[in-house]
């Protein structure tokens, strides 16, 4: 006959931390008349709130039940330094428990130790995990999920991790998500990705308080529809504000997209530069010597100077003096074209005819 405190405490552990401490008192009642269920119920809910020594108390006293095995190793190692973790490992491997449960049971224990023969570096090639959490401050710290449903509270290191404790586990579903190998998932703690986002525990498990278990306790079920409520409301506007924002991308790489072809057309229609071609004779108009010198007619007389100087250092002929003779014509001409240039814009008159009109 099924216990109605076990009933109304439903599956442990519950995903919420009021819901636990729920359970823990509806548990409470059927485990302190002697149910192993109940026990090992109770043990698990009390893992899942972290406190592992009540919780190891009550597992030692439930040994009828295969699952009191697995909550009694996950106590040991939950406590603090995880001390005598492995013995209570082999212990449990060693007393087999009979039907699907112990079947069950035997199978996490097996992948436990693979996983902390991972995490040590001392095989466990097969393991599995996903990462829960990680934190900065006050010590580095991750949580890290495995396959067997157990939680690791450990030091990340460049290429390796340090074994803190077992953290509170959320009870045997909590391995579904653990697909990655050990290296994996300490590369994305190394990228700086933080998992699940879930609460890395302390060092040390907390002392058990009585008030939050009755505050817990004494919510009514009104104020907890209106934090689900207000925490819907909450992902509805984030979710809407994240939908405008893709948009906003979308409009703006549209753009991109539209500016990138456009300056791609221009650049295909754009005419192609060739080398300035060398004039055949002086100029005799003030729009010829600008085209030459490449200023605007009515410029400067320091700006009509300042080009000269440029042209005239680039193509003067003894930049050339070892080329072809054709090559070294042409840049003759086009310094004289420069110089005839400059002296029509300056209104300067020709070197030769100041000397002839001299004589």
């Amino acid at each position: 006959m099924t216990d109605p405190f076990l009933a109304a405490a439903g599956p442990a552990p519950a995903r919420a931390p009021g819901q636990r401490w729920r359970q823990v008192a509806l548990l409470g009642v059927p485990a302190a008349q002697g149910d192993p269920r109940a026990r090992a119920a109770l043990a698990g809910a009390l893992l899942a709130l972290d406190h592992p020594a009540e919780a190891g108390r009550v597992a030692a006293a439930a040994a009828d039940d295969p699952w009191a095995r697995w909550w009694t190793v996950l106590a040991v190692g939950q406590l603090a330094g995880a001390e005598g973790l492995d013995e209570a490992l082999a212990a449990a491997q060693a007393d087999r428990g009979p039907g699907p449960d112990g079947r069950e049971v035997a199978r996490r224990l097996r992948d436990l130790a693979d996983e902390l023969a991972a995490i040590r570096g001392t095989g466990g090639e097969g393991a599995r995990f996903s990462l829960l959490g990680h934190r900065a401050r006050p010590e580095r710290r991750v949580l890290v999920g495995g396959r067997s449903s157990a939680s690791f509270v450990l030091e990340p290191a460049w290429e390796s991790v340090r074994l803190v404790r077992l953290g509170p586990s959320d009870g045997p579903t909590q391995g579904n998500g653990a697909h990655h190998a050990l290296e994996e998932v300490i590369g994305h703690v190394r990228d700086g990705h933080w998992g699940q986002g879930r609460p890395v525990p302390g060092d040390a498990p907390p002392d058990p308080d009585p008030d939050t278990m009755l505050g817990a306790l004494r919510e009514d079920s009104a104020a907890r529809d209106r934090r689900l409520i207000e925490l819907a409301e909450e992902v509805r506007e984030e979710r809407e504000r994240l939908a405008g924002e893709r948009v906003r991308l979308e409009r703006e790489w549209a753009d991109v997209q539209a500016e990138r072809a456009r300056l791609g057309r221009a650049r295909r229609e754009a005419p192609k530069a060739g080398p300035r071609a060398v004039p055949r004779r002086p100029p005799t108009t003030r729009a010829e010597a600008a085209s030459i010198l490449g200023v605007a007619d009515g410029a400067s007389a320091r700006e009509v100077e300042r080009c000269w100087r440029e042209a005239v250092v680039r193509c003067h002929p003894d930049r050339v003096a070892d080329l072809h003779p054709q090559i070294r014509a042409q840049a003759e001409q086009l310094t004289v074209a420069l110089n005839a240039a400059r002296d029509l814009l300056l209104d300067r008159a020709p070197v030769r005819r100041r000397a002839s009109s001299a004589r």
